[in-house]
Formats: C-alpha cells, sequence, structure tokens
C-alpha cells in the first residue's frame, strides 16, 4: 500500500503534482499521463502506481517492478521553447533521483548514460522521457522506476543477477513515500535552477574516461566516454576524434 497523504505532506513543490493520480494498478503510468492529459490540458500532472503490469523502458525494453514495494510514476512539463533544449532534461532528472534517494536513505547512486541509475555495477533504477509537441509548446511525459524494497529474487531470472534493490544496499526496508516526495523535491529543485546541471551529472557519471559500446555509422564500435553538452548527448572519443552520440549505449 502507498500512502498518498503521507506523501503529499511531504512534496513541496509548486509544479511536479499540481494534479495526483493514484492508481493501485496500471498497465503503464507514462501512457497514463497522456491520456490523463487529453482530458486536463495542463502539465504538471503525476501518477503514481502501486503496481505496473507493462512498465516500458527504452526502445522495446520492458520496466519490471513488483508489487506494493518499488517506485514507478510519471510526470508531465511543459517545454515553451523547441527540441533543442529538452536533452538537458536527459541531464537533470537523473541528478535529482540521485539526490533525492541520497537525502533519504545516504545512498550514492551513479549514472550510466542515457538512463540508468546504478549502485556499484547493478542497475537500481531507468528513466523514460517522452515528448510531444503541440501548438508551439513541447510536453515531456517523464517515467522513472526505482527498486526500492524488492528482494533481488523477485525478479525475472534472466535479469536478477544485474539488478540490485536501495532494501538490499541499505540492509532495511526504505519508506516509499518521503522517499518519491524527496526525489521530486529535489528534481523541481533543479528546475529552477539548471546552473551548472553538466557538471552535477558528470559528478554522477560511472563511466568517464572508459570504454563504452556505440553505434556510429549503423556499425557497432568502441569509444572512450568524455562527457556530454547541454542538450544530453555523449560525447565520446573515436579513433582519435569527438563525436557526438544520440543512440544508447549496448
Amino acid at each position: 500500500m502507498f500512502f498518498v497523504e503521507l506523501f503529499k505532506n511531504k512534496l513541496k513543490t509548486q509544479i511536479i503534482g499540481k494534479k495526483i493520480f493514484y492508481y493501485e494498478q496500471t498497465e503503464s503510468t507514462n501512457d497514463d499521463i497522456w491520456k490523463l492529459f487529453d482530458k486536463n490540458k495542463e502539465d504538471g500532472i503525476l501518477v503514481i502506481a502501486n503496481n505496473q503490469t507493462a512498465g516500458k523502458g527504452r526502445g522495446n525494453n520492458v520496466w519490471h517492478a513488483n508489487k506494493g514495494h518499488d517506485i514507478v510514476c510519471s510526470f508531465l512539463l511543459k517545454e515553451k521553447h523547441n527540441y533543442q533544449n529538452i536533452g538537458i532534461y536527459s541531464l537533470l532528472i537523473p541528478v535529482g533521483i540521485i539526490n533525492g534517494i541520497k537525502q533519504t536513505t545516504n545512498i550514492p547512486l551513479t549514472i550510466k548514460w542515457p538512463n540508468d541509475l546504478f549502485y556499484k555495477d547493478k542497475k537500481v533504477g531507468g528513466i523514460l522521457i517522452e515528448s510531444k509537441k503541440i501548438d508551439q509548446s513541447i510536453y515531456l511525459d517523464i517515467g522513472f522506476g526505482i527498486n526500492v524494497n524488492s528482494s533481488i529474487c523477485d525478479f525475472p531470472k534472466e535479469i536478477l543477477n544485474n539488478l540490485n534493490s536501495l532494501k538490499n544496499i541499505y540492509k532495511s526496508e526504505v519508506q516509499r513515500e518521503p522517499l518519491l516526495a524527496n526525489i521530486l523535491n529535489s528534481i523541481e529543485k533543479l528546475l529552477n535552477n539548471k546552473k551548472n546541471i553538466v557538471k552535477h551529472w558528470m559528478n554522477s557519471c560511472n563511466h568517464i574516461n572508459k570504454k563504452v559500446n556505440i553505434i556510429h555509422k549503423n556499425r557497432p564500435t568502441q569509444a572512450i566516454f568524455k562527457t556530454v553538452n547541454n542538450r544530453g548527448q555523449a560525447i565520446v572519443n573515436y579513433q582519435g576524434k569527438d563525436i557526438l552520440i544520440n543512440e544508447p549505449f549496448f
């Protein structure tokens, strides 16, 4: 059970969560956002689910979460300008999540470009950002999932060796309501001050100057990760030259 009133009491945001929708079970909180937007036509919508049955990862991947144990949610933001400005959200959101988790548990997570949250070499969370241009505005549907109180054995066998949870790291259950509130409070704080977001992201990156597997000119190859720009693109060194990468590492 997720206690919505406890969560609301901890939430200090002005934008995120202007309207909160809680579902005991849903297929996808990202899909729910678009359906609700069609009815409400406003940003700030927040969807929280206690159980998600068809969560989406990047591409055709599936996001697995365990009922009553983990955090799955999505929220809607409005960007007034153009698509060149929205890449910064792929940096800002993971930094905000990491800050909120550290504030709650003191666990220092790291980021794997573009959207994965790690503790050491195992994944703890993931982020999915979808966008639509409507009239002169761009709307961002930002969803994320965090393995909070799941036991590792609760996940499918084919992925359990690559996952971790806050409970497993913290050696104790973590109350989801204040955790999610702290995360969203941290995200909105960054929304109000985007200065130095690349620096903050780089401070949490777990593969600086390391080899990464990329797709370049439609072919798989390796390069050395260097940094990101404020559009959220990765900059890697390939055969002595710095190039921009938009597709996820594999």
